[in-house]
């Protein structure tokens, strides 16, 4: 089945944006860089963005200092990573989707 509108677009109710940040695809170039095995969602749950009816687990803004909306991002690396380029990585994904937002990275688990 595809969306309405075609294939591959977006529809409000996809949309992901919060303070001006698509947190679906912020999400997305930080699985992708190669020293992140995945996305968590910390010991309770809070990092991540509620959406009506979904969450995006691992990445969290924060839009309440009226400066620019903070981005937090929670991953697991992968064994062996060096984690100061795994957080490297994480913040150009970041700054690729999101330029001029501060990026806080947490790795809270190995695997």
């Amino acid at each position: 089945m595809t969306r309405p509108g075609g294939p591959g677009r977006r529809t409000d109710a996809d949309q992901a944006v919060v303070a001006g940040i698509d947190v679906d695809r912020v999400a997305a170039a930080v699985v992708a860089c190669p020293l992140v095995a995945g996305l968590v969602a910390g010991d309770h749950g809070t990092a991540a963005t509620l959406l009506p009816g979904r969450r995006v687990v691992g990445v969290r803004v924060d839009d309440r200092d009226g400066g620019p909306a903070r981005i937090a991002v929670t991953v697991a690396a992968r064994y062996g990573a060096p984690l100061t380029r795994l957080v490297e990585q994480v913040r150009e994904a970041v700054a690729v989707r999101a330029p001029g937002h501060p990026v806080d990275v947490a790795v809270t688990d190995v695997t």
